[in-house]
């Protein structure tokens, strides 16, 4: 018995996995899994627990003064619409908040000290800050009331607290708030609900199915060595190379380039019947010259009468062919000789007959 027999009959015991493998799918694979799992669970609680709340409503609290005017874009800072509410220490003070441009807000209070509303400090506190006086006081007894004055483009009025929705449609658009009297102490709340919400589960879950993927590559390709990756690449290759492209018959193969030598000779020598009618229904073959390379067409026509004088070989006549030929034309022109004696004994009996009339 063979050593190749011995080795057949034998049974053969199955490779373990190799150390890189272990790797991957005992380390790797449930590091990635981990992760997946973790960005799930905060995606959930992003969409559910943690989610961001649709209202909004921050409070600052201003005194000492009487006018209170909020910065451009701050009615909508976070929403179009807003709901401001202003509410005077003073339950029986006149407290009145207007919407209005900033010309027409800077000419009414002009002379008078106040409080800007510059944003949000937090999500819940408004950022305020004293401001001075600007310009000259130009109010007087006859001044129109603040609820009656034209310059406002929505104005509301209430005892002890009011409160004015409006939309932000411009953003240059401001809110006065005018208190009734001086060194008086209030508190301004505005109230936005948000349209939509930022949506922060979607990038946890983009990444956790990113894990996902890498996970499963970790435990199937990344696991395999690498020899065997690249054997499995070149056998899916040979495999795709050697099956027949569709609507592809038997009489359909892919001819093989013709070489350079068989093309001068199938060009070389004496054309079939079929090639001489196929060039004639074709017509003839115009040649422009400048478009072609004499020097190389003649090395080629060359190279070409070159290889057909060594591919001819001359023949040899032996003594013997030599003499058969000439016994062959010898008796070929015998019967030819008797014939034409025959023929020149007759004329001459014709013509003595003819002389003896």
């Amino acid at each position: 018995m063979t050593v190749e027999e011995r080795e057949q009959e034998e049974p053969q015991v199955p490779a373990g996995p190799t150390r890189h493998a272990k790797i991957m799918r005992g380390v790797v694979t449930p590091v990635f899994g981990l992760i997946a799992v973790a960005c799930v669970v905060l995606g959930v609680l992003n969409a559910t627990i943690w989610q961001p709340s649709r209202e909004i409503v921050a409070t600052a609290t201003v005194s000492g003064t009487r006018y209170v005017v909020t910065d451009p874009g701050v009615l909508g800072l976070v929403d179009d619409r807003v709901s401001m509410t202003v509410k005077s220490k003073n339950a029986e003070a006149t407290v009145c908040v207007a919407e209005g441009s900033m010309k027409d807000i800077t000419g009414w209070i002009s002379g008078n000290p106040y409080v800007r509303v510059t944003g949000l400090s937090e999500w819940t506190a408004l950022s305020v800050t004293d401001a001075e006086a600007q310009g000259s006081d130009l109010s007087g007894e006859g001044d129109v009331a603040f609820a009656d004055s034209d310059m406002w483009t929505t104005v509301s009025c209430d005892t002890g607290a009011v409160t004015l929705k409006t939309t932000d449609e411009d953003a240059s658009r401001v809110a006065l708030v005018d208190l009734g009297e001086d060194d008086v102490s209030a508190t301004v709340t505005m109230d936005w609900v948000r349209q939509s919400v930022p949506d922060f589960a979607m990038p946890f879950y983009f990444a956790g199915g990113i894990c996902v993927v890498l996970a499963v590559l970790c435990a199937s390709v990344f696991a395999m060595s690498p020899h065997k990756r690249r054997k499995a690449v070149s056998e899916a290759a040979e495999a795709e190379a050697e099956e027949p492209t569709e609507g592809m018959g038997p009489g359909n193969a892919v001819a093989e380039p013709e070489s350079r030598r068989a093309r001068r000779r199938r060009h070389g020598r004496g054309r079939t019947a079929e090639q001489v009618e196929q060039s004639e229904v074709e017509g003839p073959n115009i040649v422009d010259p400048a478009a072609r390379n004499l020097v190389s067409d003649q090395m080629r026509s060359s190279e070409q009468s070159g290889d057909e004088g060594a591919g001819e070989q001359t023949s040899v006549i032996s003594p013997d062919e030599l003499a058969a030929y000439f016994a062959r034309l010898a008796q070929e022109s015998a019967p030819e000789t008797g014939s034409s004696e025959a023929e020149s004994s007759e004329a001459g009996e014709n013509d003595d007959a003819k002389e003896g009339e």
